[in-house]
């Protein structure tokens, strides 16, 4: 055994003839089922077992995150989150977002493979190709990432670097601000005629990038300033100021009401336990506004009690 493999058998206190075999069959240990899109259909989602995510939460401390990821990027990094993605799109006349079609399952284990060969010396990581091909096992089901695995966004970050950084690079030159979050990818300007250049430098750049990435033109959106401009659900508004919306606080008006009134059902009522922490991170002066007008006695009661409010 190498060093790699033995400290696996030492973290997991297992030989790794029993680790390899447990590999081998990783693709056979989700939980695969659907939910609902917001926009409609379903999404796919495949659950690691729970001693399949201890592997691939292993190899994101033992691998993946000795790689960089893009000053862009804002998802699945701590301290980074959708408000601070969002704000860097204010008070821009022009926004545009483009998304990508299926994009974990886009992202296959030989390119993961490929990263990871092309990179170890770069990174200093003592890892074999039998080696790698055991990471590419743990972390892909059938050869490719799943939504739900643990080790699924960060490897999408890093195997997208370079990708961000073109974008990046050709925004600055544009007077252009580029974010990206997963798939979602925002383009802001104050400057007219410049964001129609994005998608033929994109799509001409995914021409020759390494990870077979296709623009989901169905879901490309332009909005300027007469219309309502939203970030990763998040509504940019006229004032400089980012909200969750209007219609999004008359749901939780209406679910209050319904706690005050002991009528709601215990999967909303844990939905809006869940979101009321969410709503005071984007707009901390909305809670004011529902403690005012419900008490903050009954505000409190459902803001987990380590809230800060």
């Amino acid at each position: 055994m190498n060093t790699f493999q033995k400290q696996l058998s030492e973290k997991f206190e297992k030989p790794f003839l029993e680790i390899y075999q447990f590999a081998y069959s990783a693709s056979r240990r989700y939980k695969t089922y659907n939910i609902p899109k917001r926009t409609g259909g379903n999404r796919i989602i495949s659950q690691p077992s729970k001693e399949l995510k201890e592997y691939q939460r292993y190899l994101i401390t033992k691998v993946f995150s000795k790689f960089p990821i893009h000053e862009s990027v804002y998802s699945y990094q701590d301290g980074k989150n959708i408000k601070g993605m969002a704000l860097n799109h204010v008070n821009k006349r022009f926004l545009l977002r483009v998304d990508f079609k299926s994009f974990f399952p886009s992202i296959k284990g030989e390119y993961i493979r490929g990263f990871l060969v092309k990179n170890i010396e770069l990174y200093e990581l003592s890892l074999s190709k039998n080696d790698i091909t055991l990471i590419n096992m743990f972390v892909c089901k059938s050869n490719q990432l799943s939504i739900g695995a643990p080790s699924s966004p960060i490897i999408s970050n890093i195997l997208l670097y370079e990708l961000d950084s073109y974008l990046s690079e050709i925004c600055t030159n544009l007077n252009i601000i580029y974010t990206r979050y997963a798939d979602d990818m925002y383009f802001s300007t104050n400057q007219t005629n410049q964001l129609e250049k994005i998608l033929p430098l994109l799509k001409e750049y995914l021409k020759s990038f390494y990870i077979k990435l296709v623009v989901n033109e169905d879901k490309n959106i332009f909005t300027s300033k007469k219309r309502r401009q939203i970030v990763t659900g998040l509504i940019l508004t006229t004032d400089g100021n980012i909200s969750v919306g209007k219609n999004k606080k008359r749901e939780i008006k209406s679910l209050i009401y319904q706690y005050i009134k002991q009528t709601i059902s215990s999967a909303d009522l844990n939905y809006l336990k869940g979101y009321l922490p969410y709503l005071y991170s984007i707009e901390p002066s909305y809670i004011d506004i529902l403690k005012r007008k419900y008490t903050e006695k009954i505000i409190c009661k459902l803001l987990p009690l380590k809230q800060d409010i």
